[in-house]
C-alpha cells in the first residue's frame, strides 16, 4: 500500500483509494479517455498495476468497447473521462447497458462547485446526466480531510454492488476534484491520522465493506405451482432467447432435449446457429409468413427462457394466438413488449433448466410439433436452392454464408437493423457452435465496431462482426480499436449505400421523400479509411472469393474489413422472392401431409 501512503497531496490519495477499492471488488478493466481534470484518475490507475486498462481518444467508442468487455466476463469494467461533454458521449452506452443488463462503473471527472453554472470553461451540470438509466448515481465533493477516508471506500463498495446486483447495469459516480490536479506534493494537505479509519483496510486485501449479492431462486412451492403447470401440456412450446453463457447454453439445450416440445430459438441464444437440437424449428421466423400455418399452429402454452427476441412475426404471432406465457429470466425486469405473460419468474437459468430438465424426462410425452420440426427442413432446402441460384452476394446470402464457414475459434456479433434480422432468418442451421451476441437493449447502430472489439479483448478470442454501412459510419473511430493488441475482429461490413432497413417500411411507398430522408444514399467505402487506421482491407461481390478471403482470415486471427457492396433496391425485391417461394413450400407441404384443414 506504499503508492497510496506516499501519495503527494489529498487528490491523488483519494483518487488511489477509489481505484485500488474497484480493483479489490474485482474490477480488472478500465477504458481511459484523455483529459485534465481526470488526471488524478489516470496516474492512480497507471501506478496500481495488475490490470488491464485502454487509453482511446473517443469516449463514445471507449464506452461501447467497455460495454463489450463487460458483457463478455460478466464482470463490471470502469469508463474513465474528464468533465463537459466529453461525460455526455458516454450516455449511448450507458443506455445499453442498462437496457441490457450489462455492470459499467462510470467515473467522470468534475469542476468544483464554484465553477459550475456560472460560465466557466468546460463545465456542464453532469449530477444526475444520465437520468434513469443508471442503478446508482453519486457525486463525491472535492477531497476534503474534513471527510474521513472510509467514505470514499463505502461509495465504491455500493457502487460495485449496485451494478452486479439484478439488474445489473451501469453506475455513476462523479469525482469533482479542484486543481492542481497534476501529483505535486503539497505540504500539510493530507492530515497526520487521516487513514486511521482504516488501518486494516491497508493491511489488508479485501474490500473495506462486502457486500454479498442475493440469490433468486425458486420455492419449493414455486416449482409445485411450475411442474403442475407444465406436466400435462400436450401443446407447448419453447421459445429460448438471448443466452450469455456457454453454461446457460448448454443447459437449455438439455431442457428442449427433456421436454419434447417444438422450440424456438433466437439468433442470440446460442441454439439457433449451432447446438441444433432434435426439436428445434429455426425457421419459425418464416414459417409465420405463411397464414395457413398460423391458422393450424396452436400452442396451447408458451415457455420462455433467456432474454428478449428479435423476430418481431413472433411477438405478433403471440399476440394473436394468447397462449397461457411463462417466462424465466435472471432479473426482475419488465422483459413484455406484447403485454401476453400471464406468470413470471426470476431464477437462474442454469440452475432453472438443470432443475426442470429431470422432471420433464418423466412425464408423458405427447407428440406434438414433429410436422413442424419436418417442415422447418423443407424451408432449409427452399432457401439452400434460392442461394445457389444468386449470381452476387446480397443481404441474405452474407450472413448465412458466414453462420455455415465460421469454425468454432470465433464469436459472432451481428450488427442492429438489416444483419441480425437476416441471420435470424435466414442463417443455417448447420452453423458451428460459440456465442452470438448483439447490442438488442436500445437495438441502436451505434458502437457496433466498438463493442465488438471489446468484446473480443474480453473473451480473449477472434469475433466475426456483421454491421451494415450506416453502422460502420457511425463508428469509424472505433476502427482504430481493432489494431489493438488482444483484439481479433474480423469486420464484414454489407454496404447497401443507405439505410436498407427503411425499405420494408410502409414510409418506401412514398418515394417522393422516401429516398432522400430514410434512403440516404452516401457513395461511401472504406478502402481508405481501413487504410488510415493500418487495417487490412478488401471489397468482393463474389461468393467463393468471400469464402477464402473469410477461411483466410479466421487461421491468422488478426483484425481485418470485408466489405461487401450489395444493391438496396434489389434487397427488398430479394426478400419478397424468397419469401414467397417459401409460403408456397409451406402452403404443398401443409396440404400433402393432410395438415390443411379445406
Amino acid at each position: 500500500m506504499r503508492y497510496i501512503l506516499d501519495a503527494p497531496n489529498m487528490n491523488h490519495l483519494w483518487a488511489r483509494l477509489l481505484i485500488e477499492e474497484l480493483v479489490r471488488n474485482g474490477v480488472k478493466g478500465f477504458c481511459l479517455s484523455p483529459g485534465s481534470r481526470s488526471t488524478p484518475l489516470a496516474i492512480a490507475v497507471s501506478e496500481i498495476g495488475d490490470v488491464d486498462h485502454i487509453v482511446h481518444f473517443d469516449e463514445r467508442a471507449s464506452a461501447f468497447y467497455a460495454l463489450g468487455w463487460a458483457k463478455a466476463t460478466g464482470k463490471p469494467i470502469a469508463l474513465i473521462c474528464t468533465s463537459g461533454t466529453a461525460v455526455a458521449n458516454y450516455l449511448p452506452a450507458v443506455v445499453e447497458a442498462s437496457l441490457a443488463r450489462v455492470p459499467l462503473l462510470v467515473l467522470t471527472a468534475d469542476r468544483p462547485p464554484e465553477l459550475l453554472q456560472c460560465g466557466a470553461n468546460q463545465a456542464i451540470d453532469q449530477t444526475g446526466i444520465f437520468g434513469g438509466y443508471v442503478r446508482w448515481s453519486f457525486t463525491l465533493p472535492c477531497p476534503d480531510s474534513a471527510i474521513s477516508s472510509a467514505v470514499v471506500l463505502t461509495t465504491i463498495d455500493h457502487a460495485i454492488f449496485r451494478a452486479l446486483r439484478a439488474p445489473a447495469g451501469p453506475v455513476h459516480i462523479n469525482c469533482m476534484f479542484r486543481e492542481p490536479l497534476e501529483p505535486v506534493p503539497i505540504e500539510g494537505d493530507i492530515p497526520n491520522g487521516y487513514l486511521k479509519p482504516i488501518e486494516n483496510w491497508l493491511s489488508s486485501d479485501a474490500p473495506f465493506t462486502t457486500w454479498n449479492t442475493p440469490e433468486s431462486h425458486l420455492t419449493t412451492q414455486q416449482e409445485i405451482f411450475i411442474l403442475d403447470k407444465l406436466e400435462n401440456v400436450k401443446k407447448g412450446l419453447l421459445i429460448i432467447g438471448e443466452l450469455r453463457r456457454e453454461l446457460e447454453i448448454k443447459s437449455a439445450f438439455n431442457l428442449a432435449q427433456s421436454i419434447h416440445w417444438p422450440v424456438f430459438p433466437d439468433v442470440t441464444s446460442g441454439l439457433r446457429l449451432g447446438n441444433k437440437t432434435e426439436f428445434s424449428v429455426c425457421y419459425y421466423d418464416q414459417l409465420l409468413l405463411s397464414p395457413e400455418f398460423v391458422e393450424i399452429f396452436n400452442p396451447q402454452f408458451v415457455l420462455h427462457i433467456g432474454g428478449t427476441i428479435t423476430s418481431k412475426r413472433l411477438l405478433e404471432f403471440l399476440e394473436k394466438k394468447r397462449p397461457e406465457y411463462m417466462l424465466v429470466t435472471d432479473h426482475p425486469l419488465r422483459s413484455d413488449p406484447i403485454h401476453r405473460v400471464t406468470y413470471r419468474f426470476e431464477t437462474d437459468l442454469v440452475k432453472f433448466c438443470s432443475w426442470l430438465a429431470p422432471a420433464m424426462r418423466r412425464r408423458d410425452v405427447y407428440p406434438w410439433g414433429r410436422e413442424i420440426i419436418e417442415l422447418c427442413g423443407v424451408i432449409d432446402g427452399v432457401i439452400s436452392k434460392w442461394v445457389d441460384e444468386c449470381d452476387e452476394l446480397n443481404e441474405i446470402t452474407v450472413p448465412r454464408f458466414i453462420s455455415q464457414w465460421k469454425t468454432e475459434v470465433s464469436d459472432l456479433f451481428l450488427g442492429n437493423s438489416m444483419p441480425i434480422r437476416d441471420a435470424d432468418m435466414y442463417g443455417s442451421i448447420d452453423g458451428t457452435d460459440g456465442l452470438v451476441f448483439a447490442n438488442r437493449g436500445a437495438s441502436g447502430i451505434d458502437g457496433n465496431i466498438a463493442t465488438s472489439a471489446g468484446f473480443s479483448y474480453g473473451r480473449g478470442r477472434v469475433v466475426t462482426a456483421i454491421v451494415g454501412d450506416l453502422s460502420a459510419l457511425h463508428d469509424l473511430n472505433s476502427l482504430s480499436m481493432l489494431t489493438k493488441e488482444g483484439v481479433k475482429v474480423i469486420l464484414i461490413i454489407v454496404n447497401n449505400d443507405g439505410g436498407g432497413i427503411f425499405s420494408f417500411l410502409p414510409i418506401s411507398a412514398y418515394p417522393e421523400t422516401f429516398e432522400k430522408y430514410f434512403g440516404v444514399p452516401h457513395g461511401y467505402n472504406f478502402e481508405y479509411i481501413c487504410k488510415m487506421f493500418g487495417l487490412d482491407y478488401i471489397a468482393t461481390k463474389d461468393k467463393e472469393e468471400l469464402k477464402t478471403l473469410y477461411i483466410e482470415a479466421l487461421k491468422r486471427g488478426k483484425s481485418c474489413v470485408i466489405e461487401v457492396p450489395t444493391n438496396r433496391p434489389e434487397n427488398l425485391k430479394l426478400h419478397r422472392e424468397l419469401q414467397e417461394r417459401i409460403k408456397s413450400a409451406v402452403r404443398d407441404y401443409l396440404e400433402s401431409s393432410g395438415l390443411l384443414k379445406h
